[in-house]
Order: C-alpha cells, then sequence, then structure tokens
C-alpha cells in the first residue's frame, strides 16, 4: 500500500525520492547545541488535555506529544546560532520553516511527525508495518471536506435508523443510552451457574465537575432479584432487598478471581471462559426528554429484542462485512483469549455486529469517492473501539470506557453496550465518530506556546496549513530496504522507534484490521527475540537506522526519543548506533509521558531522552557532561521518579563512548 496522498496518485517510493533531488543541502543543526528541554516538558504538560482535531480521528496507542516534534523538527533542521527568543518565536509562528525539506519516519504509527513536519512546510515521508497505521495517517495529512463528510454521514445514519431502530426500542419519553449486564458463570468445582459482580453500583453522582448530574445519588441492584434501588445517599452501606441485608461493596469478584456463592471455590476468567458466557442484561440507562438520564430495569421486551437481533445475524452475517479471522495464539498478551474469545467476531454482540456490518456495506455500496469513502470507514472504524463486549463504564462520571483505554484487552466485570445510534448523547456513537473525522479538516489549532518573558505557556490558536510540500505514505518493513536504496534524499529524520519493554501494538490494531481484511503486516514488527533480545533488537534497529544513512543528503543529524528504565533495552540501542556507524552528539531529556494515567506507577517512565546521532565520520570524540543528577537539578520544579533517574543513567552510559562532536 503506497499512496501520494498530496496528489491522490499512486506513486512509488523511490521515483518520491527522485522528485526531491533538488532540495538544498543541509547543514548543522541547532539541537546539538541548544534545546529548550524544560521549558518544552511544561508546555507539554499544558497541552495535554487539549485535543488537537488531526490526531483525534481515530485512535493510536503511541503519539508522542505533538509539542515535542514540532519543537525536534525545528531544531534539528535551524543552525546552531538561533537565540531562545528566535527559536520560540518560529515556533509559534504559522510559517513555513521547513520548506523544501524532506523529512521521514520509518516507524511513523499514528503520524505526529508527519503532521507536524506538513504544518511546518515540509515534504513528509513515512512508512510503517501496520496497514491501520497507514489509513489514520493518509486521513491526518490529506483531510476530507468536513461538510460533505457530515452530508454522507446524515445519509448513514439515516440509513441505519430506518433499518435498525428496532434493535433500540425507544419509549415516547426516554431512549436507551446504555445496556448494562454481568457474566454469568459455571463454578468449576461445583457447576453452579451465578452472577460475577464485583460490588452492586452501578452509578454514582459524586457532583464532579464534568459527570452525568443524577436524580440519585447512588444506584445499586439486588443480586437474588436484580431489582434496582435508587439511593439518595452515597454514605449508604447496604440495602435490603429478599429478606436480605446485601453490602454495596460486596462482590462474588474479588482479587482477580470469581469466588462462587454456593461453594466458595474460586476460579480465573481463563478457567471461567468468562469473555463469552452468558451474560444478563441487569439496567437500562435512558435519555429523557427533558434531558435527564434515569436508568429501569430490562423488561420482556428488551429480552425478546436480543433474541431477535441474534436470530437477524445468522441471517444477515454472510451477506454484511464483519471481521475475519481468528485471534492469534501466539500472542505477547494472551488477552483476549484468556477470556475464551478466540474470533474478532465473538468480540461483538449480535446487535453491534448487525450496526457496524450495515454500516461498512453502506459506505461501500455508496460513496463513490475514494478519500471520502475512506474517511467514513476509518469513523466507523473508531467506533469498534466502543462498540464491543469489552467496554466498561466510569461509574463516577457517567460516561462508556472504550476498549484500549488502558492499551490493552482489559475485560470489565460491569460491561456496557451503548446504542451507536443515539443522536445527542453518548461517547463514540456513530454520529460522534463521523463529527471527529469531519473537524479533522480545521486549520485552526488551539495549543501552548512559550512566553520568553513571562517564563511560561501561554495559549495560541494556531491557523496551520499544509504548504506546498508532497507527502507519501506506505506499507513497509522499516528494516527491509526500499525500492531503491541507492537513493538519499533524506534531510530530517526525527522518529520514535518501538520500545525493547514493548506493548504489541499491532495485536491491538489487529482488532480494527480484521474488519479491513487486512490482518497481514508488511513484516515483523521491530521485536527483540526471546532468544538474545539485545543482540536482536540491535541488530533490527541498526538496519533501520543504517538505511536512514545511505539515504542522508547533506549533514543533518537524526533525532530519536526513546526510554526504558531497562539496561538492556539502552544496550539495544547502542548496538544499534554502533551497526549503523553512528555516534551520539547530543542527549536531552523531556517529560512527555506525565499524563499516563491507568499506566502510571512508580516503574513508569514519564521521561524521554532524546538521542541526538550523526554518522561517526566527519565528528570527532568529545566527553560526555551529562549526568542524571545534574538533569534532574535542571528540570526542577518538574519531578523525576526512580524509575527514570535509572531511565537517564542508562542513556548516559550507553551514549558516554559513542559521544562526539561534528568538525
Amino acid at each position: 500500500m503506497t499512496l501520494d496522498v498530496a496528489a491522490g496518485t499512486q506513486l512509488r517510493f523511490s521515483e518520491y525520492l527522485t522528485d526531491l533531488s533538488t532540495a538544498p543541502e543541509s547543514g548543522a543543526s541547532l539541537i546539538e547545541t541548544w534545546f529548550p528541554a524544560r521549558e518544552l516538558s511544561q508546555l507539554i504538560a499544558k497541552d495535554r488535555r487539549v485535543r488537537d482535531p488531526a490526531y483525534a480521528a481515530h485512535r493510536w496507542w503511541a503519539r508522542r506529544p505533538p509539542a515535542l516534534l514540532r519543537a525536534l523538527l525545528l531544531a534539528t533542521a535551524l543552525p546552531p546560532g538561533i537565540t531562545e527568543q528566535e527559536f520560540w518565536s518560529r515556533y509559534a509562528s504559522e510559517d513555513h520553516h521547513l520548506a523544501g525539506l524532506a523529512v521521514y519516519d520509518p516507524f511513523m504509527g499514528g503520524g505526529s511527525t508527519l503532521v507536524e513536519a506538513q504544518r511546518l512546510g515540509a515534504s513528509v515521508m513515512g512508512s510503517d508495518v501496520d496497514p491501520m497505521s497507514v489509513r489514520i495517517v493518509q486521513s491526518e495529512l490529506t483531510p476530507v471536506n468536513g461538510r460533505q463528510l457530515r452530508g454522507y454521514g446524515d445519509q448513514l445514519l439515516n440509513y441505519l435508523r430506518t433499518q435498525l431502530s428496532w434493535l433500540y426500542p425507544t419509549d415516547p419519553d426516554a431512549q436507551p443510552l446504555h445496556y448494562f449486564s454481568i457474566a454469568e458463570v459455571e463454578c468449576t468445582s461445583c457447576s453452579e451457574t451465578g452472577p460475577l459482580y464485583r460490588n452492586l453500583v452501578l452509578v454514582r453522582d459524586p457532583k464532579k465537575l464534568g459527570s452525568v448530574v443524577r436524580d440519585h445519588a447512588l444506584t445499586v441492584f439486588c443480586p437474588v432479584c436484580w431489582k434496582l434501588h435508587h439511593l439518595d445517599s452515597s454514605d449508604r452501606k447496604v440495602i435490603d432487598c429478599c429478606g436480605k441485608r446485601f453490602k454495596i461493596t460486596n462482590g462474588t469478584y474479588s482479587a482477580g478471581a470469581f469466588h462462587c456463592p454456593s461453594c466458595g471455590h474460586a476460579s480465573t476468567h481463563r478457567e471461567l471462559r468468562t469473555g463469552v458466557a452468558r451474560r444478563r442484561v441487569i439496567a437500562v440507562e435512558e435519555t429523557q426528554v427533558n434531558g435527564r438520564r434515569r436508568l429501569r430495569m430490562p423488561n420482556k421486551a428488551d429480552a425478546a429484542n436480543e433474541l431477535e437481533a441474534a436470530q437477524q445475524w445468522e441471517v444477515q452475517r454472510d451477506f454484511l462485512p464483519r471481521p475475519e479471522g481468528e485471534i492469534r495464539a501466539t500472542r505477547s498478551d494472551e488477552r483476549p483469549r484468556s477470556y475464551g474469545i478466540t474470533s474478532y467476531e465473538e468480540l461483538f454482540t449480535p446487535r453491534q455486529l448487525l450496526v457496524l456490518g450495515h454500516a461498512f456495506r453502506w459506505i461501500r455500496n455508496n460513496v463513490r469517492e475514494e478519500k471520502l469513502r475512506r474517511a467514513l470507514e476509518l469513523a466507523i472504524s473508531n467506533c469498534l473501539a466502543t462498540n464491543n463486549k469489552l467496554c466498561g463504564y466510569a461509574t463516577d462520571y457517567g460516561r462508556l470506557s472504550a476498549l484500549f483505554s488502558v492499551r490493552g484487552y482489559s475485560l470489565p466485570v460491569l460491561t456496557v453496550e451503548l446504542n451507536p445510534l443515539h443522536d445527542t448523547a453518548g461517547r463514540g456513537t456513530v454520529a460522534a465518530c463521523v463529527e471527529r473525522v469531519a473537524k479533522s479538516d480545521t486549520k485552526h489549532v488551539r495549543r501552548h506556546i512559550w512566553d520568553v518573558q513571562a517564563g511560561k505557556p501561554v495559549p495560541n490558536t494556531f491557523s496551520f496549513d499544509r504548504g506546498e510540500g508532497r507527502s507519501w505514505v506506505g506499507l513497509k518493513n522499516a528494516t527491509s530496504a526500499s525500492d531503491d536504496g541507492s537513493i538519499s534524499k533524506i534531510d530530517v529524520a526525527v522518529f520514535d522507534p518501538p520500545y525493547f519493554d514493548f506493548i504489541a501494538y499491532d495485536e491491538l490494531s489487529e482488532f480494527h484490521r480484521a474488519w479491513f481484511g487486512e490482518l497481514e503486516l508488511a513484516g515483523d514488527p521491530l521485536l527483540p527475540k526471546s532468544d538474545d533480545p539485545v543482540q536482536s533488537f540491535g541488530t533490527q534497529l541498526g538496519i533501520s537506522l543504517s538505511e536512514m544513512v545511505n539515504r542522508a543528503r547533506g549533514s543533518k543529524p537524526f533525532a530519536f526519543t526513546y526510554h526504558s528504565s531497562n539496561p538492556d533495552a539502552w544496550k539495544a540501542v547502542g548496538l544499534a548506533l554502533d551497526n549503523a556507524q553512528l555516534a551520539v552528539t547530543q542527549l536531552w531529556p523531556v517529560r512527555s509521558d506525565g499524563h499516563m494515567g491507568h499506566h502510571s506507577n512508580p516503574g513508569n517512565c514519564e521521561w524521554d531522552v532524546v538521542v541526538v546521532c550523526r554518522p561517526r565520520v566527519g565528528t570527532v570524540r568529545q566527553e560526555i557532561s551529562h549526568s542524571a543528577d545534574s538533569w534532574v537539578s535542571e528540570m526542577k520544579p518538574l519531578n523525576v521518579n526512580e524509575a527514570d533517574i535509572r531511565n537517564f543513567n542508562f542513556a548516559i552510559q550507553m551514549a558516554q563512548p559513542r559521544f562526539a562532536k561534528a568538525l
């Protein structure tokens, strides 16, 4: 899959590079002498809750902060001697400071480097082994007209509601939004079937900013008769029902296991095959005409509707698009197979399969223009994460928790099925996902810039356009040669290689690719092999770096971000640099992952180390002056945890014997 996304015509990588053969020579680089790491770290923190529409169209799991990439691109392309004021002036400017330069990212992932480079006026090229990455980046670099996409989105929703509104029966005064359910599992010891639940709480109104305003402080359920109890105090500890008293905080699932109410035996999800167990709908959350939400018990019509949906899916499944393929047994993360789920189709309810299948079929049959068709397909692909069996619920906020909120196939004890056809509420409805793609064509982006005089970040609205540079993105194994490896036409390379202590993002993206029939990658992901992880990872990364060296034009250095508190990871990076005959000319610490949320724990790294490197030929050895202690001191008052102090030390140890400066 290769595409000249600017012109909309197919183009070989070598032909693209040949077209850039007249670009000017590169020179020395600012990033080897100065970089505003501390100020940029504060800027990144301020941008943490700012949504850039270009990146909101579809989830990607490993984005570096756009502010970091914009700064790295500028500092790599600018010559030494630029003052702090001049640098930040250019950072805040909408001018095309990289016009005439070619920027390359061989691990483009979600495409942030390429988008930021395009906004700076560069010609951009990127590749990845993952077809989903290519789809997402194509959309980011050449977004469709939002007005046209909204028009098609309206037609799609009208069709879906005409054909499938019966799936979500609506009362005159209320429309279903969420269906709450729990698994009913069979004890592996006594074979009794019982409900699996962590506690009795369904929703709560803690009066938090941004949470749903409710008529009651707490809604809980009885685990015997399933009656809902609407409580006016969130301090209640027990409920009385069915002649018994139940502690609200008690459940049958705790410490990672189901405890059978009959015999007390503890069983894991793997033993219970919880992911394919029968589920009981215990409550339906509705939106009312007055704007308030309410919870009700499911009725006979709801049960009949579920049965009808299952029957209709069996009739229609061979005529509708659906997720293809088995979930690989050889995985770095055994989930969701450990839940008993072995195929991608099993991750969806019949209702969800009907809606998603009809949506994809309508798009492919009715949207002729390729760009608009791909944009609508991307919207429905993003909708998958909020319309599957593994969605949970943020109890205190009243929001659905999408799959991959914690970068993995988590199995919530209380699962929530969304009504994707809801028109006014709901996280991840068809309407909301179409709108996210439609908004990505905006030029106006609210982000922060650095005020040198005030010494702090201040809000700013950019009006980006994409300049005259060309764009190429395609499927490619980073460790394989390009169409013509002898052509060397790269001015700037800024990238974020896979991490040694990796999360296998290809296993996550496969969830989306299954709907497109694109389960195969363009090559093996760059991951350490178990028999010799340092050697295997370093060799593969070194091949990729060598190819960039062979394509380089001029004398600009490369810059990449990396972090790990594992010494083997940094040993592998050093091996890769040696294999590519590269010297390290600078290191910079930047706090880029302070927003990790669920992922944060004492072992997580929140700081990247920017590694700047260039070919050893033309450099002279020099002593490194960096130390972890000096970095920690320089970055105050920003916090550096113990994992990152190890990260810093290992990075400096790696660079020590390879440190040099350009002649």
